[in-house]
């Protein structure tokens, strides 16, 4: 037996039983929107992102979280995944010294390499490396799949902090003239 819903005007949906034996339950949200019919491995069921366009600068040599720079989202899948993007503007104070950042679900660290290095961090900006001093900034960039294993709503934020010197985002460390805009971005995605 089909459910059959006329339009007020014109067409209709109609509601079909599957033919396998069974019973099925489908149940509707308690919010307005559109049902996805096709929730196929890999599709984007929603995107939150959030866009620093002020300053920031930190001389601490400890994780501070990097303010306007977290997104918070609610999976609707325990098994889905949420995919992190961003991009930061950064400079340093100092040629020799390191701008570090980690990505953190909630209060954990959940993007950090393993090894035998003095500084594990998600990313980092080497100003030296990088040709970088004052004068100059650079564009890092983050992508991070992230398992919450969640149905509650989940907070994403970066940390940073400096080696020595002064780390700045979103400007260069000569002056605040020259500006930039850094983001940070969530997707839920169907596992």
């Amino acid at each position: 037996m089909a459910l059959v819903i006329k339009g007020s005007s014109s067409g209709q949906v109609t509601v079909d039983v599957p033919a396998s034996a069974g019973t099925n339950t489908l149940t509707l949200p308690a919010e307005s929107g559109n049902i996805l019919t096709n929730d196929t491995s890999g599709t984007i069921l929603q995107v939150v992102s959030t866009t620093k366009t002020d300053t920031f600068s930190t001389t601490s040599t400890s994780m501070t979280d990097l303010t306007g720079m977290s997104v918070s989202i609610t999976p609707v899948s325990t098994s889905n995944k949420i995919l992190v993007t961003g991009n930061i503007f950064v400079s340093g104070s100092s040629a020799s010294a390191l701008v570090v950042f980690n990505l953190v679900r909630g209060s954990t660290n959940i993007s950090i390499s393993t090894g035998s290095g003095s500084v594990d961090s998600t990313t980092f900006c080497d100003t030296d490396g990088m040709h970088l001093n004052e004068n100059s900034t650079y564009s890092q960039n983050l992508n991070f799949l992230d398992s919450p294993s969640s149905t509650s709503s989940t907070t994403y934020k970066l940390q940073m902090k400096v080696t020595q010197g002064t780390g700045f985002i979103n400007r260069r460390g000569l002056n605040d003239n020259v500006r930039a805009v850094s983001s940070i971005t969530a997707m839920e995605v169907v596992a």
